[in-house]
């Protein structure tokens, strides 16, 4: 019964969440899912840049990562993200992998990103900047707000 009900639940939060971001004029993307990580396409042209925006589904705060084969000389890509909570990444890269985790006191357990988060990708963009690279735009904040960080930062959604 439990399930059932946390399935309906789920399903009504994806349901406001999709009408949410498509009035924004941000599309849901059909997720690539491996081994509980997600796979973003990236742009077709590695010249230029495609923006992705996550939103958080679970009753968690969580982490997004990108997996690196060398994290000693890494910058680092971890995001944390609340419930209910929007980030915007910039990717110009292909097959852009992402990782979910909550992490609690003496533990990190992964999720299944399709499971946890929503993504959309804007129909147009206009960056003001020219600045290429795979780098969170905004991060963790309510949808309003991060409309308002994107614009500050030269990033326009139409």
């Amino acid at each position: 019964m439990m399930r059932y009900y946390m399935a309906i639940m789920l399903t009504c939060i994806s349901v406001r969440v999709m009408a949410e971001t498509e009035s924004h004029g941000c599309l849901p993307l059909e997720m690539k899912s491996e081994n509980k990580e997600i796979v973003l396409p990236g742009p077709d042209d590695p010249h230029t840049n495609k923006l992705y925006i996550f939103k958080n589904l679970s009753t968690k705060s969580i982490w997004l990562d990108h997996p690196v084969l060398h994290p000693s000389v890494s910058a680092g890509w971890s995001s944390y993200l609340r419930m209910g909570h929007s980030s915007a990444l910039s990717v110009n890269r292909k097959n852009f992998n992402l990782s979910c985790a909550v992490i609690q006191p003496g533990k990190l357990e992964y999720l299944d990103c399709a499971k946890v988060i929503s993504i959309c990708e804007p129909k147009d963009v206009n960056y003001k900047s020219s600045r290429k690279g795979t780098y969170w735009l905004s991060e963790d904040k309510p949808w309003d707000d991060l409309m308002a960080a994107l614009a500050k930062r030269g990033v326009g959604i139409t």
